[in-house]
């Protein structure tokens, strides 16, 4: 367990459909979330080809993967937990209507990690998969879990699946009026799931959410009698240590090395932490833990937790948690195999900690740019875009805000213009394709990207950010292109051809060989799956006349005519 090396999963693999089944809608839940990788989770669904990383960098790839994901991607992550992409690019701003931050009332974190993923076949039969994770929506290269579950849905409710649908109804509050409805179907149909399969050596589950209503940390069982616990957690508060090992028998954690205390050492048999040898790896850092993993023996049997809880107070008492619990088969697992699981004899990864290491005093400097970070997330009462002419103003509304720190703030598309967060913040002169609901939030050099509900921004925005990246009539051809290509890898390689050949002059010659190409694939669609000629029509919508050109049009109308004859 834990070899990164020899037993490593990735989005791609788990997340990818069924053959003969396409992504529906998913929900993820994530503490933290970096806007690039959320760019890559829709190769990981099958909606588009995986690339070469360097292709990611393409805005035609960018504007793809967002066109293709937009309507069937909900993400639910902790106020001020963006990190700011270090390429900002306008088309971050389309992810505004899949991406909700999550303000909890008590200031306190939002900080489980779950996908609900939907997919379906053309004749309509649809399962359901579940992916319960310690893992953020990063690029972290701690060492993480993942448990996936499966089950199709039927016609009749199940209970077990109640605490599922009850995370879903909780999130869908922070989301927009379209997505929350599509959240809510997607919670009655996990609803309908008879049972999820789960392989040896386990026979059954719970679903454990923390911190929302209806669920706390007294329905884990995990402070209840235990006769044996094996613990893994990256943070740790005394309090919940000492209840966690009260009454156990074997007691082994493995933690951070900057997290163990004298109650650690006191409450546990045997303390690891992670070796430096980890460092020798392709990341060239040290992988520390980040998983949250609990085993316990018991007297109704043996169970696995795992998901995002660490063994904290904030964890159990303030936070929004998720954990999966498994059952073991009777006398299958033991507190000795998953130690020597865990610790093996040789090679052990782990390294045992004898005595208390020197205490890590808290940053001081770093507390106070959190608190202060904070102390303005929850401060922003709202944002309002208004028109001058062909710019617009924007007006940041805050409450007055008590810190010694310097809070400024900026539009996200406008990097360097920040200003001193006040109780109104005006920002002049923003392109429409600049307007975002993004912010960019600093406190001593330290960025974060947040998200304000801001009023008046206009319909045409979303156009404005298309027009704004396909200029010209030469990479409108090379988009086109894309979207109709069999395999996105190479409609990216062809889409740079294109866009070679053509930027030069463009005319007729040296537009001709590119029509030709999107003749043919355009054929092509038309016999095996018309209805994708519909992508090309949203795309249209949105363009001048004279980026898009007479000819292409005349073109379009007649495929979209014997598209239409076809379907009849």
């Amino acid at each position: 367990m834990f070899d990164a090396a020899n037993n490593r999963l990735s989005y791609s693999e788990m997340l990818q459909p069924e053959i003969g089944y396409e992504l529906d809608f998913a929900v993820g839940l994530t503490y933290s979330l970096d806007l690039e990788a959320l760019l890559g989770i829709p190769v990981s669904f099958g909606l588009l080809d995986e690339v070469d990383s360097s292709l990611m960098r393409s805005p035609f790839y960018l504007l793809e993967a967002i066109r293709k994901s937009s309507d069937r991607l909900a993400v639910f992550c902790n106020a001020g937990g963006i990190s700011l992409p270090q390429n900002i690019q306008s088309v971050y701003s389309l992810l505004e209507n899949s991406v909700f931050e999550v303000k909890l009332a008590n200031k306190q974190n939002f900080h489980p990690k779950v996908w609900f993923a939907k997919y379906i076949n053309k004749d309509g039969e649809a399962y359901i998969k579940l992916l319960v994770l310690s893992r953020n929506m990063t690029f972290d290269t701690s060492i993480d879990l993942c448990v996936e579950l499966s089950g199709r849905i039927t016609h009749r409710s199940y209970s077990k699946n109640k605490p599922l649908a009850d995370m879903l109804t909780y999130v869908s509050k922070y989301a927009e009026k379209t997505k929350r409805q599509r959240i809510i179907e997607l919670a009655e149909d996990i609803m309908k799931i008879k049972n999820f399969e789960i392989e040896h050596p386990f026979e059954d589950y719970e679903f454990l959410p923390i911190g929302i209503t209806g669920y706390d940390k007294e329905k884990t069982k995990l402070f209840d009698g235990k006769y044996d616990l094996f613990a893994v957690s990256p943070f740790l508060s005394d309090d919940v240590v000492k209840n966690l090992t009260k009454g156990a028998y074997n007691k082994t954690l493995i933690t951070r090395k900057s997290s163990i205390t004298e109650t650690v050492m006191n409450s546990f048999d045997s303390v690891y932490i992670t070796k430096d040898i980890l460092t020798d790896n392709e990341y060239g850092v040290k992988q520390d833990i980040h998983a949250k993993l609990y085993f316990t023996k018991t007297e109704e049997g043996n169970y696995l937790y795992i998901g995002s809880a660490n063994a904290s107070h904030n964890a159990f008492n303030n936070n929004v948690e998720f954990l999966l619990k498994l059952k073991y088969k009777p006398n299958c697992v033991g507190y000795k195999t998953i130690f020597k699981d865990f610790i093996p004899e040789d090679n052990s990864p782990y390294e045992l900690i004898e005595a208390v290491p020197e205490a890590v005093l808290a940053d001081k400097t770093q507390v106070a740019i959190d608190k202060a970070i904070k102390d303005a997330i929850y401060a922003i009462k709202g944002a309002e875009a208004i028109q001058n002419g062909d710019v617009y103003d924007i007006f940041v509304k805050t409450k007055e805000i008590k810190s010694t720190e310097t809070i400024k703030i900026t539009p996200m598309q406008r990097k360097n213009m920040f200003r001193n967060l006040q109780q109104e913040t005006v920002f002049e002169g923003i392109l429409v394709k600049e307007l975002s609901e993004f912010y960019i939030l600093e406190v001593q050099d330290q960025k974060v990207v947040i998200m304000i509900r801001t009023k008046g921004i206009p319909k045409d925005r979303d156009d404005a950010i298309y027009k704004s990246i396909i200029d010209s009539k030469a990479k409108f051809l090379s988009y086109i292109s894309l979207i109709l290509a069999e395999n996105y890898a190479a409609g990216v390689l062809e889409e740079t051809e294109y866009l070679r050949l053509m930027m030069g002059n463009e005319n007729e010659v040296n537009e001709a060989p590119v029509i030709s190409a999107i003749y043919e694939k355009m054929l092509k669609v038309v016999h095996q799956n018309p209805s994708r000629l519909k992508e090309i029509a949203d795309v249209i919508r949105r363009l001048d006349e004279n980026i898009i050109g007479d000819d292409f049009i005349a073109m379009y109308t007649q495929f979209e005519n014997a598209a239409r004859r076809l379907l009849k």
